[in-house]
């Protein structure tokens, strides 16, 4: 069994840990996705979020393997490059990573805005949305241009209070009026390969677990503490997935829902607790919704930079003003922009979970190839890796086969074709730097 060399006495316990995976996870990816969750899913919406979720804990088990023995910021960048070298694939899957932290931002936004614009007037709503998803952007690059500090302080205020209002939700939801329990009934469901693709729609709703592993060098008694983290995270969103989605279901009928798909959560609450509730949720949909932006935002800043110090992306990304990687946050910040003005949700959504899905296949097939020096069981990261693989086959399938979902489909491609395009262009252009890469084993273990 692989032993970690990060410091014995770091500074996050199990439920610091536990904080950076439940923050990552439960957010603004719910709050956007739910709505196309139920027009697709309708009664098997939670088996949707259900497939999403263990889509996620058979990942958690490379995460948490590689984060074991090879701890440290890199993450997932860092276990790819480790395991599968610089090569075009390795190198545009990281690429990868990057436009995918771009689409989740743009989603998020998107859903900050549509849950946020049903207080102005009808006549505004269409250009208020587009101004406000465009203004959360910025305003999360401000805070994270600010500094650390205002990031962490606004991060912990944003994740108490989304939490808190999920939790009056729930607890509302089942205490007031009576649930409405045929409609999750098998009556109620869609076909197995629809379920599965509603699964993979939402899957960016569990995206986020990963930022753990970011955090792992600082992190008291590894072994212990990484997989209850890791694991513990993701099934605390799956079970709040789960009870939001019954009491929805259970307080607002199918056409409604359908009809208030933009802010489903928001309409589900006015049928039990009223103006009070709609408002609530909104207020819930908009922390969530910031709060992913401002954890991704500083997450995906970094990514260029580690990359250009490899040599996989220009210099320009490794250059600092006043210890703050500028050139990096403007390239985050107007990809994003452009995604959220130019992409509509639905696409953005599959995208986002296109984007994430090949990504954690690669991290599977890392711990497959290092099973060895990580102590791992290779066949576990091998399966989920296919199972990673098979889930986006089905997704774009199913899309593709649909005139009114096709262009979800040509977004999930042009993701990847993007990344794709974007390594070969850098190699064309002479801008890949000779490096030594790290040998494929594990660190000299602790005595």
């Amino acid at each position: 069994m692989a032993v970690s060399h990060a410091p014995e006495q770091g500074s996050i316990g199990i439920g610091g840990a536990l904080s950076i995976g439940i923050g990552g996870i439960v957010g603004g990816g719910f709050f956007a996705t739910f709505g196309l969750a139920i027009v697709g899913a309708r009664g098997a919406t939670y088996l949707s979020f259900l497939v999403g979720g263990a889509l996620a804990l058979l990942t958690c088990y490379s995460y948490i393997r590689l984060t074991l023995t090879y701890p440290g910021p890199g993450g997932t960048v860092a276990f790819v490059r480790r395991a599968l070298g610089t090569g075009i694939v390795a190198s545009a899957i990281n690429v990868l990573l990057i436009f995918s932290y771009v689409a989740i931002m743009a989603v998020y936004a998107r859903a900050l805005a549509a849950y946020a614009v049903q207080y102005l007037p009808p006549g505004s709503r269409e250009i208020g949305e587009r101004a406000l998803a465009s203004g959360s952007i910025i305003l999360m690059g401000v805070v994270n241009f600010a500094g650390t500090a205002l990031m962490a302080r606004s991060e912990a205020l944003f994740n108490a209070g989304k939490l808190g209002v999920l939790a009056v939700f729930i607890v509302g939801g089942f205490l007031l009026g009576p649930l409405e329990w045929s409609r999750l009934g098998t009556s109620e469901w869609v076909p197995a390969a629809t379920i599965i693709t509603n699964g993979m729609v939402v899957f960016l709703a569990y995206e986020g677990f990963e930022l753990i592993a970011n955090a792992s060098n600082r992190v008291r008694n590894p072994g212990r503490t990484l997989p209850i983290a890791f694991y513990g995270s993701v099934l605390f969103a799956i079970v709040t997935y789960v009870l939001t989605i019954v009491v929805a279901i259970g307080h607002m009928p199918f056409a409604a829902m359908e009809a208030a798909s933009d802010f489903a959560l928001s309409a589900a609450a006015e049928r039990f607790m009223g103006s009070f509730g709609f408002g609530l949720m909104t207020v819930g949909a908009i922390l969530a919704s910031a709060s992913a932006i401002n954890a991704d935002f500083f997450g995906a800043e970094k990514l260029p930079v580690s990359l250009a110090e490899h040599g996989q992306m220009r210099t320009v990304f490794e250059h600092t003003i006043g210890g703050r990687a500028i050139p990096s946050m403007v390239l985050i910040g107007v990809l994003a922009l452009l995604a959220v003005n130019l992409v509509d949700l639905q696409a953005l959504s599959a995208a986002t979970s296109g984007g994430f899905l090949i990504v954690y296949a690669a991290v599977n097939v890392a711990n497959a190839r290092l099973a060895e020096q990580t102590g791992s069981r290779a066949w576990i990261s091998a399966l989920a890796a296919a199972a990673c693989i098979a889930a986006l086959g089905t997704m774009v399938f199913q899309f593709a086969a649909h005139p009114a979902t096709r262009s979800s489909a040509y977004a999930v491609l042009a993701i990847l074709a993007t990344a794709l395009g974007w390594e070969i262009v850098f190699r064309l252009s002479g801008g890949r730097r000779p490096e030594v890469l790290p040998a494929m084993q594990a660190p000299p273990r602790a005595h």
